[in-house]
């Protein structure tokens, strides 16, 4: 659960006092990381308490607020720290997907399986996927990728890039670090 302490923190760390408390009821972007995080971590564990605990708050957490937030990411979805979901709204990540961390993604985005393989992405450190993009397959995605809003990524792209359009092509070098600024 560090990880969900570290997406909060990214996201919400501003917030003090009070402030806090109402993140709780205006975010729905914290219920959907919570709610990933928490089954996340006892997909993870061993043993047939955990496994029927999983299954119990999969059903009474999981399938309730993926209508209510709009956001589907498969508990088996390996995500590290500092995740950000600015607008919850049609969100996807598939089983398997595999990303770094500080990812920020928008409405109406989709980490999404190949059906031939049925391997998902691995995504990189600082990755901001803009609204209405898709980032699709057996492919790998660099560290600091901006991709534009209504892309589709379906081919492995390097580190420090822009990329837009469909299929997405690069459109310049990513020079801004705006993570760590």
């Amino acid at each position: 659960m560090s990880n969900f302490s570290k997406d909060f923190t990214r996201n919400y760390g501003h917030f003090k006092g009070f402030q806090i408390a109402l993140v709780f009821f205006y975010f729905p972007g914290v219920y959907a990381c919570f709610i990933y995080r928490l089954l996340n971590y006892l997909y993870k564990k061993e043993g047939i308490p955990w496994r029927l605990l999983y299954r119990a708050l999969f059903l009474m957490l999981y399938v309730p607020f993926k209508f209510i937030t709009g956001v589907e990411i498969h508990p088996e979805a390996e995500i590290k720290g500092g995740l950000s979901i600015p607008h919850c709204t049609s969100i996807v990540i598939a089983k398997n997907a595999k990303i770094g961390e500080n990812f920020t993604i928008h409405q109406c985005c989709t980490v999404g399986m190949s059906y031939k393989n049925l391997q998902s992405p691995v995504i990189g450190d600082n990755v901001f996927l803009s609204c209405n993009a898709s980032i699709i397959g057996d492919i790998e995605v660099g560290n600091n990728v901006i991709i534009l809003a209504n892309s589709s990524v379906a081919k492995s792209i390097g580190n420090d890039l822009i990329v837009g359009g469909v299929p997405a092509k690069i459109i310049k070098e990513n020079t801004y670090d705006f993570y760590h600024h």
